[in-house]
């Protein structure tokens, strides 16, 4: 599989709320890569969605696993919950419309070293026939991200590469990683989830990303990210 494969989603998808392992998310990300975003997922002569196939080499050649056995155990780890994760869609007043699963079906074929994953019907939608309203970027800026919060940080930036502005509600921000509950205190969001998936970004993802605290009432209620691709670091990653 070529390493330079696009991810095409839309920005629905992108604001929505969804939890996955590190490999779950990358075990989706190369199957969305393997789809072209104009055009339909392919089916079967039965009229069935086409289950999208990833070798064990697939695998290591996108994330740069260099030992195969590792990559053989995270593409087995990948396939073992996914089944279960789903996603969550709101509209733009923050209400939840829609709850659905990623994969219709997942087999992970022991010892042939590949799985065949089936997308379900809810998020083609999402990931194809898309002709406005997306977000795209290279798999490869994220190849090496190990955080996935760092991964679904990278991808709200990318909806908005043209202004290179981001401000997002701290309780929206919680809501799209999964955190409601969580992290009560901001410091403990700063320290754990926001800071590591900036410093993260910025060695990894070729980003020059800055962000800041906006307060009402002393209280932290946004956060601005600003960010810019750093063009030497687009070098090393061709």
């Amino acid at each position: 599989m070529e390493t330079n494969r696009t991810i095409t989603k839309s920005n629905e998808l992108v604001r929505a709320s969804y939890k996955l392992t590190i490999n779950e998310q990358r075990l989706i990300l190369s199957c969305i890569a393997q789809l072209d975003p104009r055009k339909p997922i392919p089916k079967t002569r039965d009229g069935d969605i086409k289950p999208m196939r990833i070798t064990v080499e697939d695998f290591a050649e996108m994330y740069r696993v260099s030992d195969r056995s590792t990559a053989y155990t995270a593409l087995k780890e990948a396939t073992e919950r996914i089944y279960e994760r789903d996603i969550k869609t709101y509209d733009k007043r923050g209400r939840r419309y829609g709850r659905f699963r990623w994969v219709q079906s997942i087999e992970y074929h022991d010892g042939q070293g590949h799985v065949e994953l089936v997308f379900t019907q809810h998020v083609a939608p999402y990931i194809t026939l898309l002709h406005k309203q997306f977000t795209t970027y290279i798999l490869k800026q994220i190849s090496t991200v190990n955080s996935i919060y760092s991964i679904r940080l990278f991808e709200l930036l990318m909806q908005f590469k043209g202004t290179g502005t981001v401000v997002i509600s701290v309780d929206e921000l919680k809501m799209l990683f999964e955190l409601e509950g969580k992290y009560d205190r901001f410091t403990n969001l700063k320290a754990r989830v926001i800071e590591p998936a900036v410093l993260e970004l910025r060695t990894k993802a070729n980003l020059d990303i800055t962000w800041e605290p906006l307060r009402r009432k002393r209280q932290v209620q946004s956060l601005r990210f600003t960010f810019q691709e750093n063009p030497q670091r687009a070098l090393d990653l061709e």
